[in-house]
């Protein structure tokens, strides 16, 4: 009798931490209409916003946003960062002023970002942001994306149509329009009259129901998760794209 209490008292701390360590899970993250970027917790339909990861850590509103589930990068008018699963920023670099597109490579690992005022590449391995020589003229870049084998290809805008553009190969992407997103699993994603479609490596398709607002931008909220920004009012959605999963739900707003 004279072990109990002591046997009650790291029954009673094991609890404690266990439920210490239950939260729902996190879905990514997501920018919002205030300029901050937050973690998204929950599960499809019933999300919750957690506080900005930001704050003095990053100075400025936060344009452009992107996280591979590993790493993440986001841009504010003249600065670009990278950020860990738990919001800590990594590394910082000056950027150009305006929005970027960001891509990953399959693990999540290796990260790019593209910036279209100065036509500049940056890529994010092994803990540094490195700006790397880049020109592709006069295309204009709609989505970026990096193969397994680490090379960058493009998404481009030409006058006959859309087009995939590596450093050794090309194809024109019929059926693609923009705003268009390259996943690292070689997923394209983008829009139709109904909602939006997910293009598969082989071709397949498949297509989500969504009434989508008139112009809006798409980011990875995830490896498995998509945002959708209204770019004329607050409403941000978020889409699942893991196969047998797939939907079209809105986020919470935050409010100014």
């Amino acid at each position: 009798m004279k072990h109990l209490p002591a046997i009650t008292s790291i029954t009673l701390c094991l609890a404690a931490n266990a439920a210490a360590q239950i939260r729902p899970p996190q879905l990514g993250f997501a920018g919002t209409v205030d300029g901050t970027l937050r973690p998204v917790y929950g599960v499809a339909g019933n999300f919750v916003l957690g506080p900005s990861i930001t704050g003095e850590a990053v100075a400025g509103k936060v344009i452009s946003e992107a996280f591979s589930g590993s790493v993440g990068l986001l841009k504010t008018e003249s600065t670009l960062v990278a950020f860990d699963g738990q919001g800590h920023v990594l590394a910082t670099t000056d950027a150009a002023a305006g929005p970027a597109l960001f891509g990953f490579s399959p693990d999540g690992a290796t990260a790019i970002a593209y910036v279209a005022s100065s036509n500049t590449l940056v890529k994010w391995k092994a803990g540094q942001l490195v700006t790397m020589p880049f020109r592709l003229e006069p295309d204009i870049v709609l989505a970026v994306s990096v193969s397994s084998a680490l090379e960058a290809s493009f998404i481009v805008q030409r006058e006959d149509g859309i087009w995939e553009v590596a450093s050794a190969s090309q194809r024109a992407l019929v059926g693609v329009t923009a705003p268009v997103l390259a996943l690292a699993s070689g997923e394209l994603i983008y829009s139709d009259a109904k909602g939006i479609v997910l293009r598969k490596p082989d071709n397949s398709e498949v297509h989500i129901a969504g009434r989508l607002p008139a112009k809006f931008s798409l980011q990875q909220m995830d490896r498995n998760w998509v945002q959708l920004s209204d770019l004329a009012t607050p409403r941000r959605f978020a889409i699942p794209v893991l196969s047998g999963h797939e939907g079209f739900y809105q986020l919470p707003e935050v409010r100014q």
